[in-house]
């Protein structure tokens, strides 16, 4: 089955605009009819109308009042052609679904009893004809009619109008959207929901309402969702000068949705994972996550919705500044330097796996066979780092010139990327010219550091060369604008003054190099001694470091290196350093060796009663396997499992009493605060039980298994129950046990079930997520319950690349079969087969025979195919 890309060279305006639009929804039980009434006009003399449509049955069309006949118009699966139109028309679309057998989660369908939408990002094409663009924009009036008793709640976008009881058992609400929007930002729920309300008062004084909406029973749950709202809308103000638009700011909380959250106007729908939280039901990153993803969707309302994308190719305009502004907004809600850490490993973990893989991609692509694959890693986090390093060129006060600037220019408006860094460099006098090669050149940068001191001189020679490995369609790559952060620091770990002619300083003082030239050497003049390089400070930019660095001047930079970001960042590196030392030990079946200086400096940290709990825990993190997979030339999954439990075993055995220390020192302090210092001494505590757990000791089981029991909070004891999962001990099977019956009815808490042993090392992990997928809890029409236990098996390196587990027809089988219901689902499983090419002979063989069958299904969908065609190539 051949399937067509779609490519953005091909970008046309559109042939006509989108006045307005009234929507009527008749909504009941086995059906749905929906009356589109749109107000036309061509822009283009001689175009015909050409409208999206799929999974529609055409009831009637009409043009001025005139029901056409079938021979003025042409239907096909994904088009409703109508040749010849007037200059200015009303159309009027009458269609029937069957939201009730719609499994794709697209468009309008049933969750749990209730009607919902996900129109991004041509979901609004499942629901009547339309021009299914982000560049229409228009402005939306809606009706919707349900059973009374069933769907006591109606709600669609902007502000209510009005309800009426219409005395037959059913009632009518009418909404009104003041703002223009695209189809995509459309919503509508209707359903038998319980309701939670605030207000929030904005700078100029209107009180605006705040409903948060979820099942009857959990609606308690959702007050921190609340208060991250409340507080997102102050950091807006504050930070951007931005206020809120409409009289009303509605939450839903849905348990079948694709994604995690959508912004659609006045009306986000969530999903229930990322609203319904208190101490018994949710960790503290799930109290973290919700608070990011409701300010993420929240700043949505002018970075996406009042300023959206003219193609979707331009996907990173709002969505990368928008996880640019959530990750700063979660930054002054907790600690900056850790909030960055945390950040970036979840770019190098994902983000730059993606770029090294077969569907490495730019963050602006040229082409694609599904728009819905668009939604990735380098659309969201490189493309946050791209606004990213905008900033850092400019700095935070030139970064808010350009955002007022842009939202000055193009309010209202469906815009590009090049429109953005144009509202962001002018004001600030720079040129973006090359800066915009981040947009469409793909990959990894990798920027090698040469070093060199005249001490006769005093100058220290710092020579930087980048280069970018060629990604699919992209061989040659031409050099990037790199910003990096950078100082030197004397041997006392004190910060030296930068004598460089090429040093720049932004509007907030910083000093930074931008490399331009594929090569180029920087010379630091009046220096008494060689100085000692920190380098890519804060991360500034989203590359890789080629830097043969002493050991001892990296034992140094991560003992008194001033950014916190660093230091950390050289335990990162010396771990890894030793980590590929064990793995070629391991794969040579030669005895396994530590490197005694890493045990002796993890100890100093471990016993440094000054650092900070919330970083110490950071600094105790080893590098992951999904980390280990891109730096080692082979992944080889238990040679891997056989290094990292070896250095992590051989830390703990070293520091047994200081663990327990630590261990005894936070436990049970305000188990149930929501602190953000709380969370840190929570982090460090589990961490310390952890690398103990590794021990495998009984004595340091039967803690762990008391804290399971004895825990007030679900960190602590989702924190012991993980390492129960992955244990052999004898309380293992009796906690998951407990822990099924306790949540085996909440649909959000059970999934962490699922998740404690998918990931777990155990040899027969395949067998327990085999039979997992037929427990009662589970469906693969949820794509919660597919996301915690099948993408994080796909996601354990350790178990699913093991030579003994038959992992990839087994998870091959669960593809075909989700991708038949849910392409987008399906396709974000996909992902697991990423490292192929690094496979050894034998499992590469038996991967790729695996993406062969998937690929020779006809009925494939083009969301699973042209991720699976990439791995092959």
């Amino acid at each position: 089955m051949k399937q067509e890309k779609i490519y953005l060279k091909d970008y046309k305006a559109p042939g006509f605009t989108v006045e307005s639009v009234n929507l009527d929804f008749n909504l009941n039980e086995d059906f749905c009819r929906v009356l589109a009434k749109t107000q036309i006009k061509k822009t283009s003399p001689g175009a015909e109308l050409r409208l999206n449509g799929e999974d529609l049955k055409l009831v009637a069309i009409k043009i001025n009042g005139q029901t056409l006949s079938v021979d003025q118009y042409t239907v096909t699966p994904e088009e409703l052609t109508i040749p010849n139109v007037p200059d200015s028309f009303t159309l009027e679309i009458e269609t029937e679904l069957q939201p009730q057998n719609n499994t794709s989660l697209e468009g309008l369908y049933k969750s749990n009893g209730i009607f919902c939408t996900q129109c991004e990002a041509q979901g609004f094409r499942k629901i009547t004809y339309f021009l299914d663009r982000p560049d229409i924009m228009t402005s939306y009036s809606v009706t919707i009619e349900a059973d009374k008793t069933k769907y006591p709640v109606l709600l669609s976008n902007g502000d209510r109008i009005k309800i009426e009881d219409l005395g037959n058992g059913r009632h009518k609400a009418f909404w009104k959207d003041p703002h223009k929007k695209p189809c995509y930002l459309f919503a509508l729920v209707a359903g038998d929901l319980g309701v939670i309300r605030d207000t929030f008062t904005t700078k100029t004084g209107r009180k605006v309402n705040l409903e948060v909406y979820a099942a009857h029973g959990k609606q308690e749950r959702c007050w921190h969702a609340m208060d991250s709202l409340k507080k997102s809308m102050k950091w807006d103000e504050d930070t951007f000068g931005l206020e809120y638009d409409l009289n009303d700011y509605m939450i839903v909380a849905i348990d079948d949705f694709n994604a995690g959250a959508m912004e659609n106007k006045g009306l986000n729908i969530f999903n229930s994972r990322l609203v319904l939280a208190d101490s018994n039901s949710a960790t503290d990153v799930d109290f973290h996550s919700i608070e990011s993803v409701v300010a993420h969707e929240y700043f949505h309302n002018w970075t996406g919705n009042r300023v959206t994308l003219r193609d979707w190719f331009q996907l990173s305009l709002k969505e990368g500044l928008t996880v640019f502004r959530d990750q700063e907004f979660s930054a002054d809600m907790t600690d900056r330097g850790t909030q960055r850490i945390e950040d970036v490993d979840a770019l190098r973990t994902g983000q730059f796996a993606e770029d090294a893989g077969p569907n490495a991609h730019p963050v602006r692509p040229e082409s694609c066979m599904a728009v819905d694959n668009f939604f990735t890693m380098t659309i969201y986090e490189k493309g946050s780092e791209v606004i990213r390093m905008m900033q850092t060129i400019v700095g935070r006060k030139g970064f808010r010139k350009g955002m007022d600037e842009y939202f000055r220019r193009h309010d209202g408006q469906a815009v590009t990327t090049d429109d953005f860094a144009s509202a962001i460099s002018e004001p600030n006098g720079k040129d973006f010219s090359q800066f915009k090669r981040w947009y469409h050149q793909a990959g990894t940068p990798v920027v090698s550091v040469q070093e060199n001191f005249d001490a006769a001189k005093g100058e220290f020679h710092l020579t930087l060369e980048q280069h970018c490995p060629p990604t699919p369609n992209q061989p040659q790559k031409d050099p990037f604008h790199v910003p990096l952060m950078m100082g030197l620091l004397d041997r006392r770990g004190q910060e030296l003054k930068l004598d460089c002619e090429k040093i720049q300083v932004n509007s907030d003082g910083k000093h930074l190099i931008e490399l331009k030239d594929k090569k180029e050497t920087f010379v630091f003049k009046s220096l008494q001694e060689r100085p000692v390089l920190s380098i890519l400070r804060e991360f500034s930019a989203p590359i890789n470091i080629k830097w043969e660095a002493s050991q001892d001047d990296l034992y140094f930079l991560m003992e008194k290196d001033t950014d916190s970001f660093n230091r950390r960042e050289m335990a990162q590196k010396l771990g890894l350093t030793v980590l590929h030392n064990l793995i070629a030990q391991a794969r040579a079946k030669a005895p396994l060796t530590v490197d005694p200086r890493f045990v002796k400096t993890m100890s100093a940290i471990i016993r440094d009663a000054n650092m900070d709990p919330g970083f110490k825990s950071k600094m105790l993190q080893l590098p992951s396997h999904a980390i280990l997979a891109q730096e080692e030339a082979v992944l080889d999954a238990e040679a891997f499992h056989l290094a990292r439990t070896t250095l992590r075993a051989a830390i703990a055995r070293e520091n047994r009493g200081h663990l327990l220390d630590i261990y005894r020192q936070f436990h049970g302090v305000e188990p149930k605060s929501r602190d953000t210092k709380v969370f840190s001494h929570r982090s460090l505590k589990n961490q310390a039980l952890g690398y103990l757990a590794d021990l495998n000791d009984p004595e340091i089981l039967e803690i762990v298994n008391k804290q399971y029991w004895d825990a007030q909070n679900m960190t602590d004891r989702m924190a012991a129950m993980m390492l129960l999962a992955d244990s052999n001990s004898a309380h293992r099977e009796k906690a998951l046990q407990n822990f099924h019956d306790d949540w085996k009815n909440d649909s959000v808490v059970i999934n962490k079930w699922f998740t404690a042993q998918a990931t777990t090392s155990r040899s027969n992990v395949l067998e327990d997520v085999k039979a997992l997928t037929k427990h009662p809890a589970f469906s693969l029409t949820n794509p919660n319950n597919v996301y915690s236990l099948l993408r994080a098996f796909g996601a354990n390196i350790v178990r699913f690349h093991d030579p003994k587990m038959d992992a990839y027809e087994f998870y091959a089988d669960k593809i075909l079969e989700i991708d038949a219901k849910n392409p987008q689902v399906a396709a974000r499983l996909c992902a697991a087969f990423n490292f192929v090419q690094k496979l050894e002979p034998a499992m590469k063989e038996k991967a790729l025979k695996q993406i062969k069958r998937m690929v020779a299904v006809e009925s494939l969908s083009k969301n699973s195919r042209e991720l699976l065609q990439s791995a092959l190539v």
